[in-house]
């Protein structure tokens, strides 16, 4: 089996990938908003620095938020064929 060359390994860990985070938003009010993103980074450190731009963006009145992170992961590009829905049928 051939091995990889020292020039593509280095190339793979330096690809950006995107990650599926999904977190709530509590506001010093006590409302609470519910979000799904895909961001992009090498790795976790780049996805928090992500998160964190997204959230001043999104909440820039907001002197204090409460962010609870319910899902932090990268999304996989390998599907496996158990996951996607048999139904062949389109109904309009």
């Amino acid at each position: 089996m051939e091995q990889p060359r020292g020039d593509e390994t280095q190339k793979a860990t330096n690809l950006q990938r995107e990650w599926m985070v999904e977190y709530e938003v509590t506001n010093k009010d006590g409302i609470k908003q519910k979000h799904l993103t895909i961001l992009y980074g090498k790795n976790v450190t780049d996805v928090q620095e992500s998160l964190f731009i997204e959230l001043r963006a999104l909440y820039p009145q907001q002197s204090m938020i409460e962010v609870t992170i319910t899902r932090f992961e990268p999304i996989s590009t390998h599907t496996s064929k158990s996951h996607m829905n048999s139904f062949t049928g389109f109904i309009a």
